[in-house]
C-alpha cells in the first residue's frame, strides 16, 4: 500500500490538498482511502458528508476515515491505563482524578497514526493518504517510537524483573497492586506494532511525507523546520505544496505590497527545496469543498509527468555511512538544510548517537561498523553533518 502523509503548519490547507489528491488517486484507478488523524477533523467538511471513525465511502473507489483518538487509545493501551488507574484511585480515592491524570500527551494521537499499520497488514487498498497533525503535533508523534524504544530496552526489563522477584511482596505489604502479565504484555504488543510501524513510514518506496504550506515568510520557514527534522529522523519528504497563491489581479492597488513578498517566498522555496517536486495552486475563487471542486483542484494540482499523485518524486536518503579506504574510518554523513553548525551537537553513549539540533534532541542506535568506535570528529557545511568514527 502506497502511504502519503501530509502535514504543515495548522491553516494552510491541508485537508483540501488532502482530499483532492486523493479523489485524483481514485479517478486513476487506485482503491484508496484518505483519513485524518487531526482531532480538528475536516474531511467530513471537505466532501460535504458524515465521516466517522469507520471507513465510508464518499466516491468511486475512494473512503474516508476520521480516526478518533480515545478510541484507539483505549484499544491500544487499556490494560496499562487501568493498572495505572487502580494505583492513583487506590491513593486519591477519586476515579475523576484517575482520568484526568491519565491523559498522556501525543499518546493518544500515536494511537491513530497505529491505525495506518492496521490498514497495511489489512491490504485492502492500494493508496492511504493521511491528513496529519500541524507540524510541531506531527514530529512529537514520530518522534514517540524511539523514545520508546529507551524506555523498553533499558526500563521495562528492569521493572518485569523486579515485578517478578518483590512484586507480590510489595503488593502485600503496600496498597499498590502487583501489576498483571496483560500489562507487560500490551506493552510488548505496542513496541512491536510500533517498530512495524517504523519500518513502513522509513521505507521511500512505500511511504512519503509531503509539506503543505503557502508562500509566507513565517509559513516558509517552519515547512524548512520541519523539512530539516523529518531529515533528521529519516523520513522521506519527495514533494511541498505551496497553496493559496494569489494571482496578479488580486495583489493590485492597496494589496500590491503582497506580490513582491509572495515572489520573493516562491523564490525561498524553490531554492530551499529544490530536491523535492514543488506543487502550487492558486488561490481559489471558492471553498476547497464538495466533489466537483476536488476534482477540480485535482485537475490544477496534477497534470503531465506529475499526473499520478502516488509516484515517489525524489528518493534521496537522509543518512548515508561509507568506509573511508585511507584510514579505516566510517562516515555517516545526515542531510540537514537549513542550519548553522552553532545549531549542532553530536554525542556517542554506549552504542547510540546523540543528535542535537537546536533545542531538540534525536537519540538512536547506531549500527555496528559505528557504534563499535568513538568520534573522532565531525563538521557541517551545505546542509551535509559529516559524523567521523575513527578507526
Amino acid at each position: 500500500m502506497r502511504i502519503l502523509i501530509y502535514t504543515g503548519k495548522g491553516g494552510v490547507g491541508k485537508t483540501g490538498i488532502c482530499s483532492a489528491t486523493a479523489v485524483k488517486a481514485a479517478s486513476l484507478g487506485y482503491k484508496t482511502i484518505v483519513m485524518s488523524t487531526d482531532q480538528a477533523h475536516s474531511l467530513s467538511d471537505a466532501f460535504e458528508m458524515k465521516i466517522g471513525a469507520s471507513p465510508v465511502p464518499v466516491a468511486e473507489r475512494l473512503d474516508a476515515i476520521e480516526i478518533d483518538p480515545a478510541v484507539e487509545s483505549e484499544r491500544t493501551w487499556g490494560n496499562l491505563k487501568d493498572y495505572l488507574r487502580q494505583i492513583i484511585e487506590e491513593k486519591s480515592g477519586a476515579s475523576l482524578a484517575a482520568e484526568e491524570a491519565l491523559i498522556f500527551p501525543g499518546l493518544e494521537e500515536l494511537s491513530s497514526l497505529l491505525r495506518i499499520l492496521d490498514f497495511c497488514q489489512q491490504n485492502t487498498y492500494d493508496v492511504m493518504i493521511v491528513d496529519c497533525a500541524p507540524t510541531g503535533e506531527t514530529l512529537s508523534l514520530l518522534r514517540y517510537p524511539e523514545q520508546l524504544r529507551v524506555f523498553t530496552d533499558k526500563v521495562l526489563p528492569m521493572v518485569r524483573s523486579f515485578n517478578s522477584a518483590l512484586g507480590g511482596l510489595i503488593s502485600r505489604a503496600t496498597t499498590v497492586p502487583k501489576p498483571r502479565d496483560a500489562v507487560f504484555e500490551e506493552m510488548d504488543r505496542l513496541v512491536k506494532r510500533l517498530n512495524e510501524l517504523q519500518l513502513i513510514l522509513r521505507d521511500r518506496n512505500t511511504t512519503s511525507l509531503r509539506i503543505v504550506m503557502t508562500p509566507e515568510s513565517i509559513v516558509v520557514t517552519e515547512a524548512e523546520r520541519c523539512y530539516t527534522w523529518l531529515n533528521a529522523f529519516d523520513f522521506g519528504v519527495d514533494a511541498v505544496y505551496v497553496n493559496r497563491i494569489y494571482p496578479p489581479e488580486a495583489t493590485e492597488g492597496n494589496f500590491a505590497g503582497w506580490a513582491d513578498m509572495q515572489e520573493q517566498s516562491l523564490r525561498r522555496i524553490e531554492k530551499s527545496f529544490a530536491d523535492q517536486a514543488v506543487f502550487r495552486l492558486m488561490l481559489q475563487d471558492r471553498e476547497i469543498r464538495g466533489l466537483n471542486t476536488l476534482e477540480d483542484v485535482a485537475g490544477q494540482l496534477y497534470s503531465g509527468e506529475r499526473e499520478d499523485p502516488t509516484a515517489v518524486f525524489c528518493h534521496q536518503e537522509s543518512y548515508t555511512v561509507v568506509r573511508d579506504p585511507a584510514d579505516g574510518s566510517w562516515v555517516m554523513t545526515i542531510r540537514l538544510p537549513q542550519l548553522e553548525r552553532e545549531d549542532i551537537s553530536v554525542g556517542k553513549e554506549e552504542g547510540d548517537l546523540i543528535l542535537g539540533i537546536c533545542n531538540q534532541t534525536r537519540r538512536f542506535h547506531l549500527n555496528d561498523q559505528c557504534g563499535r568506535r568513538e568520534i573522532s570528529g565531525w563538521e557541517y557545511g551545505d546542509g551535509l553533518l559529516r559524523i567521523v568514527f575513527g578507526a
